[in-house]
């Protein structure tokens, strides 16, 4: 059985998280704190360069942070609140043929995925899978034995027959 959720991604995921929202405070705050210092070396002949100076450094402080807040701190949240919910549910065990459907969404305040659907015979179940572990997923097509918690797909094996 070939398993898509580990406790240490979940810790790797969260240690991301916490680091790349240090880093994103830590670049406003010192922006800050540089914007303020500067403010102290303020005369009438160097105001003009100095406002401009204040401006670039906080304009360059902010969108540092807004980009290291949305590109990194908040998916990696994401992703690990999702983890630890997957990895506190109850497994089901289905059985079918696996088809992976092109498209894919983001959750709101989430993680992106990919539906799955797993046909048994006349029953069509629709699934969900991370869409950063839908290349681990066997071929469209495969017969496979699943685990799910919640609709998500967490491990799966190619039954041969």
């Amino acid at each position: 059985m070939t398993v898509l959720y580990a406790e240490e991604e979940m810790e790797k995921t969260k240690r991301r998280a916490v680091w790349s929202g240090a880093v994103s405070w830590g670049v406003l705050v010192l922006g800050w704190i540089a914007c303020a210092v500067l403010c102290f070396f303020v005369n009438t002949a160097n105001a003009k360069q100095m406002l401009l100076w204040v401006i670039a450094l906080a304009t360059v402080s902010g969108w540092i942070f807004i980009l290291l807040r949305y590109m990194t701190y908040l998916p990696s949240l994401a992703e690990a609140r999702h983890i630890s919910g997957i990895l506190k549910g109850t497994p089901e065990t289905r059985t079918g043929i696996l088809r992976l459907t092109p498209e894919s969404f983001k959750i709101p305040k989430g993680i992106t995925v990919r539906r799955v659907e797993l046909l048994n015979g006349l029953d069509k179940v629709t699934l969900n899978v991370d869409a950063k572990m839908a290349g681990r997923l066997p071929q469209t097509g495969a017969h496979v034995c699943v685990l799910t918690v919640r609709k998500y797909i967490t491990a799966f094996e190619v039954l041969h027959e």
